[in-house]
């Protein structure tokens, strides 16, 4: 439930102003039919983050123990950084020729390669050893915003104040890596009730 939660929550805060949301508004304007681009979307970042969770899991299974909490530690603030960067959909506006649930299917495949939600599920996958909690975690993380962005389109994106919310995410990015590498270090006490240690307890 930990790695669930987990991934739930960190690649939920990581999709807020992705590309991601931006290609699920696009899609929902231009095609106009949400539910093959839903179920389009759904395969393709599903099949991304299983990929990304099994890669996550070999490597953590070859990285010493000791190491692990700082990359997690630092992946966070990574991701704190990659948050504030402007993503652009310019790239995704033309209209594909296939299908609309393959095509879907796909561009979310494609789009979340090399991205920080892909960063993400690799380090939470290595760092709990485990994958389906994982997997479905960071799924449901972005549905949970691409979703509400592909029924709604355009009609409120302008609306959102998206500088605040990235902002916002960003601050939770940095105190979460902080806490993580001060408790790796031995700087947090034991007895802390915001130990991490008790939420990566994995990582022990």
């Amino acid at each position: 439930m930990e790695a669930f939660l987990a991934s739930l929550f960190a690649v939920g805060i990581a999709e807020v102003g992705d590309r991601s949301l931006f290609l699920a508004i696009l899609l929902g304007v231009q095609f106009k039919r949400p539910w093959p681009v839903f179920w389009g979307m759904v395969v393709g970042l599903f099949t991304n983050q299983a990929l990304s969770a099994l890669l996550g899991v070999w490597l953590f299974s070859i990285i010493s123990p000791e190491w692990q909490g700082w990359i997690v530690g630092t992946v966070f603030l990574v991701m704190a950084i990659w948050v504030l960067i402007p993503e652009d959909d310019k790239n995704f506006k033309q209209r594909s020729t296939g299908s609309i649930f393959l095509a879907s299917a796909l561009a979310f495949f494609l789009l979340e390669m090399a991205d920080k939600t892909q960063l993400a599920v690799i380090t939470l996958a290595g760092a709990f050893e485990t994958f389906w909690p994982v997997v479905a975690g960071a799924t449901l993380g972005i549905l949970a915003v691409t979703t509400p962005a592909l029924w709604l389109g355009s009609r409120f994106a302008a609306r959102l104040p998206m500088k605040f919310i990235k902002i916002s995410a960003c601050s939770l990015f940095l105190l979460i890596g902080c806490w993580v590498l001060l408790d790796t270090a031995g700087l947090l006490p034991q007895n802390s009730f915001f130990q991490p240690a008790n939420f990566f307890e994995d990582l022990q």
